[in-house]
């Protein structure tokens, strides 16, 4: 009787162990996962307020400043556009 009590305790003793565990890890993902998430919400909102990203540095100011010269003399034709002739005499 006393080796059953004991083999009961032992067994009651390890399944806690295990379920105590368990509820740790979950634990530990979920604030892990919180703690990024937080770090993700304050850092969106320190670029908000902080304004645009030229006003941030010099590096990043000159990058902006390449970018828009950049998309402002994009081709509006394609490139192909060159060797085709405008008038259409040839198709007809």
């Amino acid at each position: 009787m006393i080796a059953e009590a004991i083999d009961t305790a032992l067994t009651v003793a390890i399944a806690l162990a295990g379920w105590l565990i368990f509820l740790a890890t979950v634990a530990a993902i979920l604030t892990l996962t919180a703690i990024a998430t937080g770090a993700y919400g304050v850092r969106a909102m320190w670029r908000r307020t902080v304004g645009p990203s030229w006003k941030r540095g010099q590096i990043r100011a000159r990058i902006y400043v390449g970018r828009r010269r950049r998309c402002s003399s994009k081709r509006t034709r394609p490139l192909w556009s060159h060797s085709q002739p405008l008038d259409y005499e040839e198709a007809a």
